[in-house]
């Protein structure tokens, strides 16, 4: 730096980052954790930089949270905290810290709640040289643009005042330098920094001059979607009691977090912007939520960036419920499944509007045929071709089942065990369908082996209570389930060769064992109803059960 003072630094943390409630009911914006750190100790290390020793913090919104998390740092003495019982705005902030500035002979200014990569030395460099009341840090924001600036630096109007001719358009970034004499210019209470500019513009023209750094990778955070796109170039994070986590181990191509707040938490979900189905699912998982199906209250949405912020539902899938609360817990999963076939006539219009249908039956077996027979157990078409005949009577058995509301993959890690209350999670696939196909999903699920004392409970619960509902006796429903069970075990395995070969998600490959075990036991069981001898003597001549 050159010869000039040293500056006095303020950060502004007492806002109440309203467009990202509801995380910001429970987390101040500054301590949005970014990096390793927070929003605020990224503002601390900018004003660091450019030999900022002393820094005052206002607070108003969550001021406990903020208190506390400036108390834990090591240089905490440094810190005057200037709380503001009624919240002030940009300008009576100012007012409230006026004894704390007026010690110094100018000051640097800084969102709490912003980010950007922007060296404040050269800006206080620039600022005392110019000998300017107000150097404001400007980028270029087209929706918000709002700052006039002349072709030679000066700042000619601020949000349309004073009116003038001419100039760019650019945003305030919520960073500037001040001469501790713009304070005499604001008086006690809630005000805007805007209005002493504004003064100050119309009263000494080029006394406010702008500063536009060329790349000051900036954002305001002020949305979920361009949170997660900090996140995405800045790194993991935790920080200020507070994690943003990613949540992995999945199949599909969305991506998932957890954010962790310290006393509240959520899953925020992120679909590829190709997703067409995304809103769809948003609608689905509503319905649900409203008619207390099991599926996460959706807390907030931003559907062209395809990002949504889900309740958190835990993280206790079925796969992780053992001993002697297993036929419990197993037991409210299948009421839940019934009560989910019980809403298919008041299901919302998304959730309906398509179907497993005798086509979409007919694809799930191709699925199995080209990704688990031939990509991963590398069997040529000609040993396939004994296969048709039996998969058409399969696909013509399970299509004459009564249609239902179907998950369409109700299987343990779908299915989540929440302080006593059963979960549903990746419901966006719900459609119609054959009546047994979620519960063979559940039941024959090669990620758990349920044993067949339980798989026969369940089983039993649901046939008896499904078949009252349709009129039909608890052996036909049972009958039903064997078939749907072929057809699901198909698509599953389908999927694992899918996942594990072609998308690279090896771990997928690991559940092929399993699947195989229940594919042959289920194809044993079923042969009263329809037998596939074809399929069952290509399994037991075939070495394609490992991974």
């Amino acid at each position: 730096m050159n010869d000039a003072p040293r500056p006095r630094g303020m950060i502004l943390a007492a806002g109440y980052g309203t467009r990202l409630v509801p995380i910001t009911d429970h987390l101040p914006k500054p301590l949005l954790p970014v990096a390793g750190g927070t929003l605020l100790d990224r503002a601390i290390t900018a004003l660091d930089q450019a030999g900022v020793a002393e820094i005052a913090v206002n607070t108003h919104h969550l001021a406990p949270r903020i208190e506390a998390h400036l108390a834990e740092r090591p240089d905490h003495g440094r810190f005057t905290i200037c709380h503001e019982p009624e919240i002030l705005g940009t300008g009576g902030a100012l007012d409230g810290a006026r004894e704390f500035l007026n010690a110094a002979d100018g000051f640097l200014l800084h969102n709490g709640d912003v980010q950007a990569d922007v060296d404040l030395a050269d800006l206080w460099r620039e600022h005392t040289d110019s000998g300017a009341v107000a150097t404001l840090v400007l980028v270029d924001w087209p929706a918000v643009n709002s700052v006039q600036v002349g072709g030679d630096g000066t700042v000619l109007s601020v949000a349309g005042q004073p009116p003038a001719p001419g100039g760019r358009h650019l945003t305030y970034a919520g960073i500037g330098a001040f001469d501790s004499t713009l304070l005499a210019d604001i008086g006690p209470g809630f005000s805007s920094l805007i209005d002493p500019l504004v003064r100050a513009i119309a009263a000494r023209p080029g006394s406010v001059r702008a500063w536009i750094p060329p790349a000051p990778g900036w954002s305001d955070l002020g949305t979920l979607p361009r949170w997660l796109e900090v996140v995405a170039a800045l790194g993991t994070v935790t920080g200020g009691g507070a994690s943003l986590l990613p949540l992995t181990g999945h199949g599909s191509d969305r991506r998932f977090w957890r954010l962790d707040t310290g006393d509240w938490s959520a899953v925020v979900m992120q679909s590829p912007r190709e997703d067409t189905e995304f809103a769809r699912g948003v609608a689905i998982g509503r319905f649900l939520a409203e008619r207390d199906l099991g599926a996460p209250a959706v807390l907030d949405v931003h559907l062209p960036e395809r990002v949504l912020l889900l309740e958190d539902v835990g993280a206790t899938d079925l796969q992780a419920v053992y001993g002697s609360r297993r036929p419990q817990v197993y037991d409210k999963v299948v009421d839940l499944l019934l009560r989910l076939q019980d809403a298919t006539d008041n299901a919302c219009p998304e959730a309906v509007d398509r179907a497993l249908d005798r086509s979409q039956l007919a694809w799930e077996t191709d699925y199995f045929r080209e990704h688990f027979l031939r990509g991963h157990c590398g069997l040529n078409q000609e040993a396939l071709t004994a296969l048709d005949a039996g998969f058409t009577a399969l696909g013509d058995a399970v299509a004459t089942q009564p249609m239902v509301l179907i998950h369409r993959d109700f299987q343990s890690q779908n299915i989540l065990f929440e302080e006593g209350r059963v979960r549903l999670v990746d419901v966006q696939g719900m459609r119609l369908g054959p009546l047994g196909y979620d519960l063979a999903s559940l039941v024959w699920d090669p990620y758990v082996d349920l044993g067949d004392d339980l798989r026969s409970s369940l089983v039993d619960r649901f046939a008896r209570a499904a078949g009252r509902r349709h009129d039909l006796d608890a052996a036909s429903v049972e009958g039903m389930v064997r078939l749907a069970a072929l057809q699901r075990l198909m698509q599953a395995l389908g999927a694992f060769g899918f996942l594990g070969r072609v998308k690279g998600k090896t771990g997928f490959l690991a559940h092929i064992p399993r699947g195989v075990d229940h594919l042959r036991a289920a194809l044993v069981a079923s042969r009263d109803d329809l037998s596939l001898p074809a399929l069952e003597d290509l399994l037991a001549r075939t070495e394609c059960d490992g991974s």
